[in-house]
């Protein structure tokens, strides 16, 4: 085979194999089961329902309960016993945190 496109070839096939970036938001958790998603598990990376994009499912007192500042486009919200950080213009979740 020639060498020149063998290695392009190696190194296109071993891409899925690398190690995606972990996230920047802490999270406490690694998955919650909210009430509003039908027992859809979710986890950091998905989408939340499209209620939670919406301002009135904002936490006002975030710092109070302890949690880090919200991201950039990113709001707090409570997700059945857990605080879901959820980026409000796609709906992915950022964190998930307990509810204490």
């Amino acid at each position: 085979m020639n060498a020149p496109r063998l290695l392009p070839a190696l190194l296109f096939a071993a891409l899925p194999c690398l190690p995606m970036a972990a996230s920047a938001a802490p999270s406490a958790e690694e998955s919650i089961t909210a009430p509003e998603t039908h027992n859809r598990e979710l986890k950091v990376g998905d989408k939340a329902p499209d209620q939670y994009k919406r301002d009135d499912q904002t936490l006002t007192d975030w710092k109070a309960k302890g949690l880090p500042a919200p991201e950039k486009e990113s709001h707090w919200v409570r997700m059945g016993d857990h605080y879901v950080l959820v980026q409000i213009t796609n709906g992915v979740v950022l964190a998930i945190h307990p509810a204490k």
